[in-house]
């Protein structure tokens, strides 16, 4: 072969070889672009942990000794102190989470504070600095707090008397306006969509402050539908907006806007057991009830049952977070444990650091959760703690200058400020 010949041969093999090694990395490419774009459709990367409050969460806390009351800012980390007319004021977030009702039911007090944040739908306006609102409740024995709209109630234990507040003039009215709805007993109303409100009545069948029935009312206290059953005693109540239902010795009774009115049984391994504390998870749309020390229970008023969550006896306390979406619950020996609000399947458990009292309520902590996070009060150390919500693991300690004694969530949950 002549030397030219075999410089074209040898030339020719190398442009095949080096075609068929181009081939084969296109072909590997592809195959790994395939193989990465179904692991991207099949296994979603993990959310990230949220390391930050939202930047419009606050934290009112009552003091239980001094008329003091702590504003927290988790994520700034700070605490501003605002001084109130008396101590240890229970704590309920307005319907919009702009303001805070504080009751002082000894003192027959009812005084709202405007955090200064409002929500409107998509983003937050800034109506000032956080202050006290004009508007102020003065019924005998307030104590029992129901939202809905831009309507407030408080019952007044000590009159059988409704305070009504709206949330669009507490800063330009002055009193409350009170509407007698019957006698004087440990009373709570409940208000419907309509504007209606189901609101208990004593007729003294019962001994003790328990009321025994449930009417309903329009908001100036007149008898719309009058009570069709009568139980041994009520307490606790949670609405929906369509339906209320009280806990009662003889079962939850279900009173709807409409007047009609049944009671759901309790299941027969109660015995003399009642649930008196029902909650209802606004987002999930469940109905929960529990009883300390012995159980926590879902409720299904469409099927009129009742079913176990959980039975037990180191239960200490049940709370919805912010949006009625998780379920936080606390037991005896410090443990926390976070349920779906939907199905009540258990997302974490953890033992945090807390703090009860050896008897009574003085100091009891007090459990409040927002999307991303669980703050627990520590009524005898002066402190609230923040754990991440995932993991449960210590974010920060909040330092007060005195022990905390009730909290609430305020402001908004959203990102993003309109200045106007």
């Amino acid at each position: 072969m002549r030397l030219e010949s075999f410089a074209l041969f040898a030339t020719k093999l190398h442009l095949d070889k080096m075609k068929r090694i181009f081939r084969s990395a296109l072909l590997v490419a592809a195959i790994t672009t395939m193989v990465a774009c179904e692991k991207d459709q099949t296994e979603p990367s993990k959310p990230q942990v949220q390391e930050a409050e939202a930047e419009f969460v606050r934290l009112f806390v009552s003091d239980q000794d001094a008329a003091n009351y702590y504003l927290i800012h988790p994520e700034e980390g700070t605490v501003e102190n605002q001084a109130g007319d008396f101590a240890a004021g229970s704590l309920y977030s307005s319907p919009s989470g702009r303001f805070v009702a504080v009751i002082n039911t000894n003192d027959n007090s009812t005084s709202f504070f405007d955090s200064g944040i409002e929500e409107h739908g998509t983003h937050v306006h800034i109506k000032g600095t956080p202050k006290w609102a004009l508007t102020k409740g003065n019924g005998a024995k307030p104590i029992h707090y129901y939202g809905r709209g831009d309507d407030m109630l408080v019952f007044n234990d000590g009159a059988g008397s409704i305070s009504h507040f709206k949330e669009s003039t507490l800063h330009t009215q002055a009193s409350a306006r009170e509407f007698n709805v019957g006698e004087a007993h440990h009373g709570a109303p409940a208000l419907f969509s309509n504007g209606t409100i189901a609101v208990t009545e004593k007729d003294g069948s019962a001994a003790g402050t328990l009321p025994e029935r449930v009417k309903i009312i329009d908001m100036d206290g007149n008898t719309l539908h009058s009570s069709t059953i009568q139980t041994g005693g009520i307490h606790g109540e949670a609405g929906n907006g369509d339906i209320v239902l009280f806990g009662s010795t003889d079962g939850i009774l279900k009173v709807a806007s409409d007047g009609s009115q049944n009671l759901i049984s309790y299941p027969s391994s109660f015995g003399s057991n009642w649930l008196g504390s029902i909650l209802y998870g606004v987002e999930s749309e469940q109905f929960v009830a529990f009883k300390s020390n012995y159980g926590l229970y879902s409720i299904d008023p469409l099927n009129n049952s009742i079913s176990a969550i959980e039975e037990n006896e180191n239960l200490y306390s049940v709370a919805w977070d912010w949006e009625g979406h998780n379920l936080m619950v606390l037991y005896n020996d410090g443990t926390l444990k976070i349920l779906d609000g939907h199905d009540f399947e258990t997302l974490v458990s953890k033992r945090v650091e807390v703090t009860f009292p050896s008897s009574g309520y003085v100091g009891r902590p007090v459990v409040l959760a927002s999307e991303h996070f669980v703050y627990i009060s520590d009524g005898f150390n002066a402190k609230v703690r923040m754990y991440h919500k995932e993991s449960l693991a210590l974010v920060k300690t909040f330092e007060l200058a005195g022990n905390p004694a009730k909290m609430a969530l305020m402001g908004s949950m959203l990102h993003d400020e309109d200045g106007h």
